[in-house]
């Protein structure tokens, strides 16, 4: 939760700063986006709601100059991710799934972990690794990352006790229940793979065509291709 005086990430610009206070105006009858009138009609900041008190912090990004709202724990605006964009180098039919993945998980740990698990599968198949089901899948793909990656997809698989079940292996977007933290940290892994698998590779490819086409002035051959 982000409040005024403290400083956190802003999930509109993704910049880190710190937070302001903010005031709202009712005058308007508008309140960024929603009508104030309908949140006031189902929330009373004066009196106890279901025996319990409402909490609403509005506070102010000071780099873009947005509002977040959060009511008691809750961002209800923006309805979003605070999660970094995926990557433009990553394919649209798997950044699509990451960015579901993101936008539920504030509400559903379960569904964003099946699809944290699909994405995963997803990116293997892309990268060459044979279809079959997910434990399989994993275990062909650790053969060739890095062992700090190799480790962390190892671990998805026993994400909600997933491994304990072999028929959902078999069916990656099976929800199932998830402890505390673990549909962030595969989220967290999915955002270590596209660095790893589509972002590194393309920045390398940028760098080797600007140094050819600095060689083809220079009428020098090109960098050779690793075999």
């Amino acid at each position: 939760m982000i409040i005024p005086g403290e400083r956190g990430k802003c999930p509109h610009c993704l910049v880190v700063n710190k937070f302001e206070s903010t005031q709202i105006d009712t005058h308007s009858r508008q309140w960024f986006g929603y009508q104030i009138d309908r949140i006031l009609e189902d929330i009373s900041l004066e009196n106890s709601f279901n025996g319990e008190y409402i909490t609403l912090i509005v506070s102010r990004c000071a780099e873009c100059g947005k509002n977040v709202i959060f009511l008691n724990n809750e961002m209800i605006y923006p309805a979003g991710s605070s999660r970094p964009p995926c990557p433009s180098e990553v394919p649209a039919d798997i950044s699509q799934d990451y960015i579901e993945a993101c936008l539920v998980e504030p509400y559903s740990k379960k569904a964003a972990a099946a699809l944290a698990r699909r994405c995963l599968q997803s990116m293997l198949r892309d990268k060459g690794v044979k279809p079959g089901d997910l434990s399989k899948e994993i275990d062909e793909a650790m053969q060739t990352l890095p062992s700090y990656l190799a480790e962390s997809i190892d671990a998805i698989r026993h994400i909600g006790n997933f491994a304990a079940h072999p028929n959902k292996s078999t069916s990656t977007g099976q929800i199932v229940d998830v402890e505390i933290g673990e549909a962030e940290w595969a989220l967290d892994v999915l955002e270590d793979l596209f660095d790893f698998y589509y972002v590194q590779p393309a920045i390398t490819q940028r760098k080797k065509d600007a140094m050819n086409e600095k060689l083809k002035d220079l009428g020098k051959p090109p960098l050779k291709k690793p075999n």
